[in-house]
């Protein structure tokens, strides 16, 4: 019997620090799959640490014990895609507000450019425009694209673990990843 099935049993037996090491083994993961999703990680923060509530409250109906890695991705999956409707219905955050330097960035950044190990601050903007766009496409996939996309090509989950997590059919994840890399490419084909 492995570790994480042990873990996983002594968790549904009440065991809060079996629950806990289940917690930080795939903490990382649930973290990078909801900031993906969300295209913010203090979104993701939030939906991985509600999804590891429900994920506790729900352990007795987990039926199949050595599969909790895939139950748990998808309760983060079906999380963030609710936490995403919600946000939708409320105003957007504005870019501006989500980073200002403050005077020890920028004497880093001075240092670093003198030394030569910053690129040019041109360089910067437009890495940072580029990931603004990409992650502007992502978002605009539906769901059911962004989520095979995000699972397979960012996270290198197995195609047949995300089936699990969408409860779809493998053939339906390779056609959904397909699909989503063809409409960013034709999104993005100027900016390549």
């Amino acid at each position: 019997m492995s570790d994480e099935l042990e873990q996983v049993q002594a968790a549904m037996s009440g065991d809060r620090d079996a629950f806990n090491r289940l917690v930080e083994r795939y903490q990382r993961q649930a973290v990078a799959v909801a900031s993906r999703m969300l295209g913010n990680i203090d979104d993701g923060l939030e939906v991985a640490q509600e999804a590891f509530i429900r994920a506790f409250q729900a352990l007795e109906q987990l039926k199949e014990p050595a599969r909790f890695k895939s139950w748990l991705m998808r309760i983060v999956v079906n999380r963030a895609l609710n936490f995403r409707r919600d946000r939708s219905k409320y105003a957007a955050i504005s870019l501006s507000d989500s980073y200002a330097p403050d005077q020890d960035d920028e004497a880093v950044s001075q240092e670093q450019l003198v030394e030569g190990k910053e690129p040019l601050a041109q360089e910067n903007l437009e890495a940072a425009e580029m990931a603004e766009v990409l992650q502007k496409a992502i978002d605009e996939l539906p769901e059911n694209l962004r989520t095979a996309l995000i699972l397979f090509s960012l996270e290198k989950l197995p195609q047949k673990e995300i089936a699990d997590i969408m409860k779809c059919s493998l053939q339906t994840v390779k056609w959904n990843v397909f699909e989503a890399r063809k409409r960013l490419r034709v999104r993005l084909k100027n900016m390549l």
